[in-house]
């Protein structure tokens, strides 16, 4: 028994001594009460510039009703990333300083060299210029420093899943949005074989080289609503820009709508033996994009995935 309770008494011990090096490490955060960010009227934003120390600087503005990146690249931006930082930002609840001391700045991540810049503009005026430093060992808030002062402060919540990401992560992704119904026919022809796909009737008929087959029809609305909007996986890596541009695309779909219009992609199938990623890009495109298996495997009217159970 003795020696049980030596145990568990030096079992304690060690416990204290861990809570006691963290604590010294990172000292509790003590606060004197929480403050919003923009306390006043929230501005409406039109414009970001965020500084990675170690990715490219991104710019994204608002022009008209939608987003744009104007660098690195110029590209339409991800909406649902820009909601995300607008109303991260706009909510900001800052839980007091922890220091002022510039010899700190380092350790919690907001110092120049270490720290992303986020800029914000509102109706052309920088409302904002921080330096977004590291989260909290609990996760629970972000250390920033506006980019005027000395005082390391405490933001809550992770605020840099919302604002830091590599730059194709704010690429809006869509490469088509239709409504399901919409479409009407899709055809896929890949070598010697055609697959096609039509309404009759509001029956989904599919047919391979002219020969009907069973297909489920829940199935098949739930290829046309993955078709209808459709976005993909990435964007293209270094090596996929010779591989489509030196080899023909494997297959190639189109697919009608309502209004008469057909709408025309390629498809590269995996390389064997490489990474399972499918290639697309629209007739007469310059944009290719990603699509990992799960997606991909679809994109070329996949008959193993449309058809139906019964014998």
């Amino acid at each position: 028994m003795k020696n049980k309770s030596t145990l568990y008494l030096g079992g304690i011990f060690l416990v204290l001594v861990g809570v006691f090096l963290i604590t010294s490490l990172h000292p509790k955060e003590v606060t004197r009460g929480a403050t919003q960010l923009f306390p006043k009227e929230k501005p409406v934003f039109d414009k970001f510039e965020i500084r990675n120390p170690s990715a490219e600087l991104v710019v994204l503005e608002k022009k008209g009703d939608s987003w744009q990146i104007i660098k690195p690249f110029q590209y339409k931006a991800n909406q649902k990333a820009i909601d995300q930082l607008v109303d991260a930002l706009s909510n900001i609840m800052i839980d007091g300083v922890i220091s002022s001391d510039v010899s700190e700045q380092r350790r919690f991540g907001v110092d120049d060299s270490t720290g992303v810049n986020i800029k914000a503009y509102s109706g052309g005026k920088n409302v904002l210029d921080v330096i977004l430093g590291n989260f909290t060992p609990e996760a629970s808030h972000n250390y920033a420093r506006m980019s005027n002062s000395k005082d390391i402060t405490l933001w809550r919540g992770i605020f840099s899943r919302a604002a830091i990401r590599q730059s194709d992560d704010w690429r809006d992704r869509t490469i088509y949005s239709f409504n399901e119904d919409d479409i009407t026919s899709i055809k896929a022809v890949e070598a010697r074989q055609t697959r096609e796909l039509a309404i009759s009737d509001s029956i989904w008929v599919y047919k391979e080289n002219g020969k009907a087959k069973p297909v489920n029809q829940s199935k098949v609305k739930g290829f046309i609503a993955f078709l209808a909007s459709l976005n993909c996986d990435a964007f293209p890596a270094e090596a996929d820009i010779p591989r489509a541009g030196s080899t023909k695309p494997d297959v190639r779909v189109s697919f009608k709508v309502r209004n008469g219009d057909t709408h025309v992609f390629d498809v590269w199938l995996p390389v064997k033996n490489e990474e399972k990623i499918y290639l697309l890009r629209k007739e007469n495109g310059d944009m290719l994009f990603r699509f990992h298996e799960s997606n991909g495997s679809q994109l070329a009217l996949n008959y193993d995935k449309l058809k139906s159970e019964k014998k």
